[in-house]
């Protein structure tokens, strides 16, 4: 599945609205919402034309393609995107790791 900017800013909205109603001290909610409100500010410099690069190349991918082959066209559309946008990419690195030292 290719996520589009209104999917991903709606994920990060059901997140935040998660982490507001969640039972997690001040601290922790208040450094998980400031990670989503700076992803959300990095979409704002997500051009159209890359997600749809990205989808042209999720779709390209053959019924007949091995999982090698498939793991590798996915892997190179992450190395692009990180490439394209390295702070998106470095904010969503930095809230995995939040919310696993959370043990969540």
């Amino acid at each position: 599945m290719v996520y589009t900017p209104v999917m991903v800013e709606e994920r990060i909205r059901i997140i935040e609205e998660r982490v507001k109603a969640g039972n997690l001290p001040e601290a922790a909610k208040g450094e998980l919402l400031e990670i989503l409100a700076a992803m959300r500010g990095e979409l704002q410099g997500v051009k159209k034309e890359h997600l749809k690069r990205a989808e042209e190349t999720a779709g390209s991918a053959g019924h007949g393609e091995s999982l090698d082959d498939a793991l590798g066209g996915l892997s190179g559309t992450v190395t692009e995107l990180e490439a394209m946008h390295p702070r998106l990419a470095d904010l969503a690195n930095r809230l995995a790791v939040a919310l696993a030292n959370m043990g969540i």
